[in-house]
């Protein structure tokens, strides 16, 4: 059923465009959140990373070699479209707390291995978007996995969708889904903050001078002067915890962002030879 709300999906986007929150929000109410997700980021990218959560860490067991990505550009940007749409269903439909509440679980010291398992097969969906996987890192409290993944924004393509996409994300920030993370940067002395801040940071230099931007730089602000009372915030050291699953899920980032990037350029080319503007 799912396969073929897809290709219903794929072939009419406008049907997506106006119809396709509400067909998946009311998906989520009848069957399980969780479930839907799952299947849905299962059939737009097969994950090919296997973690499990042990008592104290995260290991990784029998990871297969990442599979080169051959796909259309016209594929790989209805993926990118769905992953956008499907981000802020989660981000802001009732329907979906359980669903936040796991992921805000999924990587912390003894999460299970459920938890875990939800969080990875999403993230390797949601890298067709790179502001949606973002998005997916911030909500799951992943902030060092966050910091390193906005650096590498740096290799995008910045398009105006893009900024548009941040635009909201910062947007999205001042909602009470994210009222924890506001509440977190008040933490200024944890291990986590600097990886916090840098992520925040890191959106803030990507946007262009906006009412977006004011948001986000009056509210970072307003944190550099509690820390100026407080003290300086702990030096940003990696949480030891979880450095190679950070690694491999940052390796399939790059390696889908790169299959966007090839599909682009040779659908330029192509266009160029066509005589096409």
């Amino acid at each position: 059923m799912l396969d073929a709300i897809l290709q219903l999906f794929s072939e009419d986007r406008r049907l997506l465009e106006l119809r396709g929150s509400l067909i998946i929000r009311n998906l989520c109410v009848l069957l399980n959140a969780k479930s839907i997700y799952i299947s849905l980021a299962t059939i737009l990218q097969s994950p090919v990373h296997d973690y499990v959560a042990g008592s104290e860490n995260l290991a990784l067991v029998d990871v297969p070699a990442i599979p080169t990505i051959r796909l259309s550009e016209d594929q790989l940007d209805f993926r990118s479209i769905m992953v956008q749409t499907l981000n802020l269903i989660l981000l802001t439909a009732r329907e979906l707390d359980e669903l936040r509440l796991l992921l805000r679980s999924s990587l912390e010291s003894g999460a299970s291995k459920e938890a875990t398992a939800v969080f990875v097969t999403l993230f390797g969906c949601w890298c067709h978007n790179p502001v949606a996987t973002l998005a997916l890192c911030l909500i799951a409290q992943a902030y060092e996995l966050s910091s390193a993944l906005v650096t590498l924004f740096a290799n995008v393509d910045i398009t105006v969708g893009f900024l548009m996409q941040v635009d909201k994300l910062v947007q999205l920030l001042e909602s009470p889904v994210f009222i924890q993370l506001r509440l977190q940067l008040l933490e200024v002395h944890t291990s986590y903050h600097p990886f916090l801040l840098k992520s925040l940071y890191g959106l803030l230099m990507l946007l262009p001078q906006s009412a977006a931007f004011t948001i986000l730089s009056n509210r970072l602000a307003t944190i550099s002067t509690l820390q100026f009372h407080l003290g300086s915030s702990v030096s940003a050291k990696p949480l030891a915890s979880t450095p190679e699953v950070h690694s491999r899920l940052l390796s399939s980032f790059k390696e889908v962002q790169e299959a966007h990037a090839n599909a682009h350029r040779h659908s330029a080319v192509g266009r160029s030879l066509d005589g096409a503007p």
